[in-house]
């Protein structure tokens, strides 16, 4: 019995080498279906691992894409944050505002004649002073009339007018300050500090205030360097010797 159902199953079974035998004692309409409807083992098994590797490919590229995606938001938000320390991106939050303006003030000199103190006018580096000391103070952006303050901005006097970047301002000067607003306008308010000078003088000459939500602009000036070159890193130097 076992070998009668051994032999059965022997002939039951058809295989890449029992095909084509097989297929001899099937008639012509049969073997036209059979053919039709075939499966090549071979072929499926070459599919089958094709599609595999796509897969494979696939779920790489995913892993690429994803970590390119993680990489560039890095470059990209330390690059908004580097654009963001120069000056180069408008900006916006709480601060002080302070004004700075020429006073009415006339001295009465020889012969009666009426001249102008030199205290009376605000000067670049009043400016200077009022720009440092909220830098001290924590501020994070500053404008002045309008220019924002960058590292390579210049406050000079030439004549009556000041100029800062080669532009020029006039009274009144007005000095924008991004950050905590109570330390700020402690610090312009501080005993001895930047504005005591001007406030002993004449107190209408100045004159500060917070501001719970003021932009500043962007630096708009030039940014090419002719003769500053960056510095390539320890490594790349003894690469390139």
């Amino acid at each position: 019995m076992c070998l009668l159902l051994g032999f059965m199953i022997s002939l039951a079974w058809v295989g890449k080498e029992t095909r084509n035998s097989r297929s001899a004692f099937l008639r012509a309409d049969q073997r036209v279906r059979v053919s039709e409807a075939l499966v090549d083992p071979e072929a499926y098994e070459q599919s089958v691992n094709e599609v595999k590797k796509l897969q494979e490919e696939k779920t790489k590229l995913e892993n690429a894409l994803s970590r390119n995606g993680t990489d560039s938001k890095v470059l990209n938000d330390s690059l908004q944050e580097m654009k963001s320390f120069a000056g180069l991106t408008e900006v916006e939050g709480p601060g002080v505002a302070v004004t700075l303006r020429d006073s009415g003030k006339t001295d009465t000199g020889f012969g009666g004649q009426v001249a102008t103190n030199p205290d009376s006018v605000i000067h670049d580096q009043d400016v200077v002073h009022v720009v440092n000391e909220l830098f001290a103070s924590g501020a994070e952006a500053i404008a002045v009339n309008g220019h924002r303050v960058a590292g390579t901005t210049s406050f000079r006097c030439v004549g009556t007018t000041i100029l800062v970047n080669d532009v020029k301002i006039a009274s009144p000067i007005v000095v924008r300050a991004l950050g905590d607003s109570d330390t700020l306008f402690g610090a312009m308010n501080m005993p001895g500090g930047a504005l005591s000078q001007i406030r002993i003088f004449d107190p209408a000459m100045v004159q500060v205030e917070k501001v719970q939500m003021m932009r500043l602009p962007a630096y708009t000036g030039t940014t090419a360097k002719k003769w500053a070159k960056v510095v390539a890193p320890p490594q790349e130097s003894k690469a390139a010797k």
